[in-house]
């Protein structure tokens, strides 16, 4: 149902809560995890990286000794899962991430139970294991989780985290299995039932400050007046209810059903409102129906320039696809994958075979949309009416803007996902919102709480 983004050593105690530092980092898909210090005394920070404000992560660690996993915190599923060192050659997203090796592991407990789990824009399947892990400052014992061997499709390739590890709640795991949070408590490693996310949006923030994730509480540090709590309405996912979403003076959205996820980057919602929603501020699809056609007349010839160690950029102005704006964009988003696929030496008919998987997901103009980045001091604030109060985000806040190859690109906050019932239709409230507002989920009070992000 996704769109689709921190813990090591320590003995059962009974701690404040445990601190999970986030961390922003460049991009760039050959990154791989970093040690995270370790901080004295209570509370221990988990850390969390972000990738161009879009994917918020941090270090997990499994097995004895110990092996690091850059993971997804998602509170939008309920699993725990990491590429297999069972991987097959030809899975190339297993590759390009770190993989754990249960041959390797003092405390591994063979499982076998096979799994498999969909996401909105992705899916992935392999089998289940149990061993320890390292979360913050403390060790999760007897943990099952995903040994994945088959990650499908691009969605995982130029993912910056090798796994997920889900905080939604246990009814929506997949195989029953007993999620890390629930874990957490059972084994008295977090004093109370809460966690809270606080996730750094500002753009020049210094590698490191990516953002944090307290296991067990919230940190006053990040949040400043006081807490809009709304009661947990269906315990899958997080759900409540929304009050009012309103672009401007136009309300599009009155008591309805909606999910505060950290896994989902944007703002989600029905095609038939958010459509409306990107016409009032101006966005259009991102890619037109030409990738298919680039493939077919000129797949080779991208090969064989990639390979030579030709920029991307160049490529697309070789085969003569730039300065036309349009063919230049969807070509150049091509090229980000393919140069991938030929730095891991994929044989050319496995990447022909990608480039036509990239296309299919190349997303819709009722998908993920652009708008004009000189609009945006004109454009109208969002305004998301919860618990009675009024939440506001600015254009600056609602649209993301992205550089790459020395361009800038703003997208639209809003993308269109149609939940189909009985858990739909459904709105998701993703980092977009997150960012701005300090989101507290309390499980002891089945709540979740809102606050001005610092």
């Amino acid at each position: 149902m996704k769109t689709i983004v921190f813990f090591l050593l320590g003995i059962i105690c009974i701690s404040a809560f445990i601190t999970i530092p986030v961390k922003k980092i460049p991009g760039g898909v050959n990154y791989r995890p970093h040690v995270i210090s370790q901080l004295l005394g209570n509370p221990s920070p988990v850390p969390l990286d972000s990738y161009s404000d879009a994917q918020y992560y941090g270090t997990v660690t499994l097995g004895s000794p110990p092996q690091s996993f850059l993971v997804l915190f998602d509170t939008g599923s309920s699993n725990l899962w990491v590429p297999s060192s069972q991987c097959p050659l030809w899975q190339i997203s297993c590759d390009l991430h770190n993989k754990y090796d249960s041959t390797q592991s003092g405390t591994y407990m063979a499982n076998g139970t096979s799994f498999a789990i969909q996401y909105g824009t992705g899916a992935c399947s392999g089998f289940l294991s149990q061993d320890s892990l390292g979360i913050g400052n403390s060790i999760v014992t007897n943990q099952v989780f995903a040994e994945i061997t088959a990650e499908p499709g691009i969605t995982f390739l130029a993912a910056q985290f090798d796994g997920i590890l889900g905080l939604a709640f246990e009814s929506i795991s997949v195989d029953s299995v007993t999620p890390v949070w629930y874990n957490l408590m059972a084994q008295n490693l977090v004093s109370q039932p809460v966690f809270s996310f606080w996730l750094n949006r500002d753009p020049n923030a210094p590698a490191g400050q990516g953002g944090e994730l307290t296991l067990g509480g919230v940190d006053a540090s990040h949040y400043s007046g006081s807490f809009t709590y709304v009661p947990v309405t269906d315990q899958t996912y997080w759900e409540f209810s929304m009050d009012a979403l309103a672009i401007g003076p136009v309300t599009y959205c009155t008591n309805c059903k909606v999910i505060a996820d950290t896994g989902t980057s944007l703002l989600a919602g029905p095609t038939a409102i958010v459509s409306q929603i990107q016409a009032a501020i101006g966005a259009t699809g991102v890619f037109t129906g030409e990738c298919d056609q680039i493939i077919q007349t000129e797949g080779d010839a991208i090969i064989g320039y990639l390979q030579s160690g030709v920029p991307p950029s160049e490529v697309c102005q070789s085969i003569s696809l730039c300065p036309d704006t349009d063919t230049c964009a969807t070509c150049e988003a091509l090229m980000y994958y393919v140069e991938l696929l030929v730095q891991d030496n994929a044989t050319d008919a496995e990447i022909l075979k990608v480039m036509e998987e990239v296309c299919n997901l190349i997303p819709s103009p009722d998908g993920e949309s652009t708008v004009d980045c000189s609009t945006l001091p004109n454009l109208p604030n969002v305004t998301i009416t919860l618990g009675g109060k009024a939440f506001t985000l600015t254009p600056d806040e609602y649209i993301l803007q992205l550089t790459t190859m020395g361009q800038t690109v703003c997208v639209s906050g809003f993308i269109s996902l149609d939940v189909p019932p009985p858990y739909g239709p459904l709105w998701i409230l993703g980092d977009v919102f997150i960012g701005p507002y300090y989101t507290t989920f309390d499980y002891g009070n089945k709540r979740i709480g809102f606050a001005t992000s610092k």
